[in-house]
């Protein structure tokens, strides 16, 4: 009964995601969006743990406000009338509402609920969080680009934020938060110029992440230090460098593909202080992503004994880590970039 009633409420929620990128109206739009809401908060509630049931009540608090700002912006345009009169009050709507996405999806400034939610939630369902939740929002918001400056300070605030505050952290759930935040950024800078792009971004991330979480779920890593217990495996050690080398985008994983393409559209488009400012705030990011991969191959832990990996686990972790590196060379024959 279990499994039916998650397959039923999964089943919805991707559903829902597919109701709002598709909707003609505002209204279908803000429906699916609220049909996806009740459909992820049951899958949020069913692990039966204080934690998860604190951050599915947060999610739907933070989500609603959202929500609210959205019905209240799609009233007011459909109270105004004559639209070519009022530009500004146009305008203004299109910034709430874009406003209103960027905190279903955790962006900065409006990330202040986004990584203590991933804290408190399993793996499984901040996988669903840090990947699928994010489509309709961020097609939605694609869709009502308006004004290119609120990108600009909405990218760097995100890069600053997620760079500084991923610093401290130890918990490997919020570092993968801030990440998000990051990756996001560099995401919605393609969201100007090239739509195409972003859709290989998004789907380069969601993959790297996907194997991040599956790896860490697998091992039950919650935290830094417990990396170490994987020197003891010499191949998972590479196994999770190469997810980590990939999630940070660099050669020869398929990760640099995406950031790859984001700099040369930027620099095509003579949007080169832009690259130079993303490129330089990532390296905090980089530096974070390389503490992990020093913990994992200089520290040495006793306590291996949980590591009993099966031959399906072992074979499936290497097609995925096998896609990593030779994604790169695949996906430049197919496209001829």
């Amino acid at each position: 009964m279990n499994k039916n009633f998650k397959f039923l409420f999964f089943n919805l929620l991707i559903l829902s995601t597919l109701i709002s990128v598709s909707a003609t109206s505002w209204m279908g739009m803000w429906m699916g969006l609220e049909i996806n809401l009740l459909a992820i908060i049951p899958l949020m509630y069913s692990s039966m743990s204080i934690s998860s049931s604190e951050a599915s009540i947060k999610y739907f608090i933070v989500q609603t406000i959202a929500s609210s700002i959205i019905i209240i912006n799609i009233t007011m345009m459909m109270m105004n009338f004559n639209i070519y009169s009022n530009m500004n009050l146009l305008n203004f709507n299109l910034m709430m509402m874009n406003s209103a996405f960027l905190i279903k999806i955790g962006m900065a400034p409006f990330h202040f609920w986004f990584p203590e939610i991933i804290y408190g939630l399993t793996w499984f369902n901040s996988m669903i969080i840090l990947t699928w939740q994010k489509i309709a929002p961020m097609i939605l918001f694609m869709f009502n680009i308006s004004n290119n400056s609120f990108i600009i300070f909405i990218i760097l605030t995100s890069l600053i934020i997620s760079s500084l505050s991923g610093l401290n952290m130890i918990n490997m759930k919020k570092i993968l938060a801030f990440s998000s935040i990051n990756h996001m950024s560099w995401m919605m800078s393609m969201m100007m110029f090239s739509k195409m792009i972003w859709m290989l971004y998004f789907s380069i991330y969601s993959f790297s992440t996907i194997i991040l979480i599956l790896f860490m779920n697998k091992f039950k890593i919650l935290f830094i230090n417990q990396i170490s217990f994987l020197n003891n495996n010499k191949e998972m050690i590479l196994f999770f460098i190469l997810g980590f080398v990939s999630f940070m985008g660099l050669p020869p994983t398929i990760g640099f593909i995406s950031k790859w393409l984001t700099i040369q559209i930027l620099v095509w488009e003579s949007w080169l202080f832009l690259a130079i400012i993303m490129i330089s705030l990532t390296i905090l990011m980089i530096y974070i992503y390389f503490q992990l991969m020093i913990y994992s191959i200089l520290f040495n832990s006793k306590k291996n004994n949980f590591l009993n990996i099966n031959k399906m686990m072992f074979s499936n972790l290497t097609i995925m880590n096998c896609m990593n590196i030779f994604g790169l060379i695949l996906i430049t024959l197919i496209f001829n970039f």
